[in-house]
């Protein structure tokens, strides 16, 4: 198994960036699915689908802003293409 001592800088930023993209889908998934629970259901059940959902998105949230703090500022993919590391 490699360690990230293996890695290069570049390539620690890119798989920050992938890390980063991969938890704003799950969260972005995750609050669609409490938007459908509020607007197909008006019970109990809803309040109890919600908080789960809400629940799940937390350790998301922590995840992204602990790796979040590693960015290098200066390191931008660019918007239109997949993030190179050379």
């Amino acid at each position: 198994m490699l360690t990230k001592e293996d890695m290069s800088d570049a390539d620690f930023q890119k798989l920050l960036q992938i890390t980063l993209m991969d938890l704003r889908i799950r969260r972005t998934l995750l609050e669609n699915d409490i938007a459908d629970q509020r607007a197909d259901l008006r019970t109990l059940e809803q309040d109890e689908a919600i908080e789960k959902l809400e629940q799940q998105i937390q350790p998301i949230r922590r995840d992204y802003d602990h790796y979040h703090q590693f960015i290098d500022p200066e390191v931008k993919p660019a918007k239109d293409s997949y993030f190179s590391a050379d």
